[in-house]
């Protein structure tokens, strides 16, 4: 199931969610990237925790976050490699609501990989290499609003941090082999 970026931020400002729509949705892709799971119970606690609602998500929210953990899991196990960020369309935010809302991704995916627990010891240089790529990202912002190659950038920095995703779920979720038998 795809989530529509408006839909998901109307729900968010009916509900009284302090954090946008991307902001979770890195996050929960930082989680499972790092290979942790969640229980729907878990799932929704740390939803409320993040979106910093003071009450537990109602029906229609909660029913849209199963929807976010169910639609980004899918979509970074999935052969398609076809796993997208939540961000506004460009004909739906300017630049600068876009720029920003990838920094929110960015950030969140980073304080979810965190969260995860799943980090110990030395992380691979490849997975290391794109959060610091992301970490970059979750600072950027427009210097010049009316620059006509903002539209272009932002575009390759969002594919970039697509395929960093992706990168870190591949690294970070690949089962060893179970045979225990060494090839030669």
């Amino acid at each position: 199931m795809t989530i529509d970026f408006n839909d998901a931020a109307d729900l968010w400002v009916e509900c009284g969610c302090f954090q946008t729509p991307s902001a979770l949705h890195g996050w929960l892709t930082g989680y499972l990237a790092a290979g942790a799971r969640l229980t729907t119970d878990m799932w929704l606690q740390e939803a409320q925790d993040y979106l910093e609602l003071e009450e537990a998500p109602n029906e229609k929210l909660a029913a849209l976050l199963k929807d976010f953990y169910a639609g980004v899991l899918t979509g970074l196990a999935g052969e398609a490699m076809d796993f997208v960020l939540l961000l506004p369309a460009d004909e739906d935010a300017d630049i600068d609501e876009q720029v920003d809302c990838l920094a929110q991704w960015s950030k969140g995916f980073l304080d979810g990989f965190g969260a995860s627990g799943r980090i110990q010891g030395m992380v691979p240089g490849d997975v290391m290499e794109v959060l610091q790529d992301l970490d970059a990202f979750s600072q950027a912002q427009l210097d010049d609003p009316q620059d006509p190659q903002n539209e272009i950038l932002y575009l390759e920095l969002a594919e970039h941090a697509r395929v960093a995703a992706l990168t870190v779920f591949y690294a970070m979720n690949q089962q060893a082999d179970k045979s225990g038998k060494t090839l030669h």
